[in-house]
This record gives structure tokens, sequence and C-alpha cells, in this order.
């Protein structure tokens, strides 16, 4: 299971800029940067909980599982 942020997706829903996010959660630009153009990379748990907050959604909400994104190349979806 390979699980990518999607936090450039949330912040396009929400019209939310990268700026905005840094300076309303917090968080330095660089890795609010970071989240949004590297989606492997693996944020501290407080940082996320920062995103979240100001987001207004879950932690759980910030992930996606790219297996279930991405089904295996026989056309099913991958098991558990």
């Amino acid at each position: 299971m390979a699980y990518r942020l999607r936090v450039k997706e949330i912040l396009k829903e929400k019209n939310v800029s990268i700026g905005k996010l840094s300076r309303g959660a917090d968080i330095p630009i660089g890795m609010v940067r970071r989240m949004v153009n590297d989606p492997t990379y693996n944020p501290t748990g407080a940082t996320l909980a920062k995103v979240s907050k100001y987001l207004g959604v879950s932690m759980d909400d910030l992930y996606y599982d790219d297996e279930e994104e991405n089904p295996t190349s026989n056309g099913s979806a991958p098991s558990q």
C-alpha cells in the first residue's frame, strides 16, 4: 500500500494558496511547497494536524492510497 499526500488537490478545491496555508497554519512556506510538490513527502503528525485543522478536513483526507487510484495491469483492483 502506498499512500500519497493530496494537499495540492485540497488547496485547489478550497481555493487556498500555498502562502495562505503557510501563514494560516503557521508552517514554513518551504514545507508547504514540499507537501504540494512531492506527494511522497512524509511530514510530521503535528504538521498534518495544523494543515488539516486550517483546511477543515480530517488528517485521513490529506492522503489517498495510490494503489486504489491505479488498478493493476489486468484491470482488477489490488487485493487487500
